[in-house]
């Protein structure tokens, strides 16, 4: 490694933000967003439903990426006035629009990647394999 390499080794990874397709790359390099919205594209989900399907995640984790995209527009949060209060969350047109982008992760992996010799290990993959039908019945 280069000495200016050794010393600002995330320049690249802060930069690549500063784009539009650097910042898509980085919402969408995130697994957690990507698992979130498959789930919310068959239809809103309360909070505790999100959890218990996405598996593994714990609230703070799951908090964050419900707030980054709801800042970011992809997620509605509509609370209920209603005793115990009750929160929905649901995508919005441009969340559903990552559904065409999921789908194209989906075509290529089917295509380039169904005849791989690594197999998923982790259970988040294992879990996409399931509900890889679930993008396409959205369709």
């Amino acid at each position: 490694m280069k000495e200016s390499e050794a010393k600002h080794p995330t320049d690249t990874h802060q930069a690549c933000g500063k784009t539009p397709l650097g910042r898509a790359i980085h919402l969408l390099g995130d697994s957690w967003v990507l698992l979130i919205v498959m789930n919310l594209l068959q239809g809103p989900l309360r909070f505790n439903m999100l959890r218990a399907t996405l598996g593994h995640i714990s609230s703070k984790t799951l908090a964050s990426r419900l707030r980054l995209l709801e800042e970011l527009g992809f997620v509605q949060r509509q609370a209920f006035l209603e005793i115990p209060p009750r929160v929905e969350y649901h995508l919005t047109e441009k969340g559903r629009e990552l559904g065409d982008v999921i789908a194209a992760l989906e075509r290529f992996g089917n295509k380039h990647l169904s005849d791989s010799v690594v197999s998923p290990t982790c259970e988040e993959c294992i879990a996409l394999d399931g509900e890889a039908t679930a993008v396409k019945d959205v369709r």
